[in-house]
């Protein structure tokens, strides 16, 4: 992903981003494929800096054969957001374009096999200034030398040969 942080910073990690849907790095409930319900599990969030000011998300496949795919990317959350799911993330912050050209979530659907996923939550030390269905590129540059922390969250999930489970 090619995070940087704040130069000149000491940084250690302590924010979470945890789900009561699935464990770290277990099985990803299978309604949050878009083969099936395409919904964004539950995403609870704790330890958030006390210097950041807005916070960001963003799901990817790791096992994409093209390379990593953003699967959804929200920013300009508040720093005091604690819990995230499917009815009250589109209301929280700005949605930003997928891998696939859409914009909001879009769940995972790998084409064949098992695939891992992974949410990643940054802290920001700014509010960021672009509109609704910006890209990853212009995500990442706008961030660079802002994040201030990371959390990460991954989980996978196999597509079979009759599409799901």
């Amino acid at each position: 992903m090619g995070l940087t942080r704040n130069p000149g910073r000491v940084h250690t990690s302590v924010m979470q981003l945890t789900s009561p849907d699935f464990s770290a790095g277990g099985e990803l409930p299978w309604t949050m494929s878009a083969a099936n319900e395409n919904r964004l599990p539950t995403l609870e969030i704790s330890d958030v800096p006390a210097d950041a000011i807005t916070l960001a998300l963003m799901l990817e496949d790791l096992d994409s054969p093209v390379g990593p795919i953003t699967h959804w990317l929200l920013w300009n959350l508040p720093p005091d957001t604690r819990r995230l799911d499917a009815l009250s993330a589109p209301r929280a912050g700005r949605l930003g374009m997928s891998g696939f050209g859409k914009v909001g979530y879009s769940g995972p659907k790998p084409p064949e096999g098992r695939h891992s996923y992974r949410f990643t939550l940054l802290a920001l030390s700014l509010r960021l200034d672009l509109a609704e269905g910006a890209t990853r590129k212009q995500f990442d540059a706008a961030i660079r030398g802002h994040v201030i922390d990371t959390a990460s969250l991954e989980g996978s999930i196999e597509r079979t040969n009759s599409g799901g489970r």
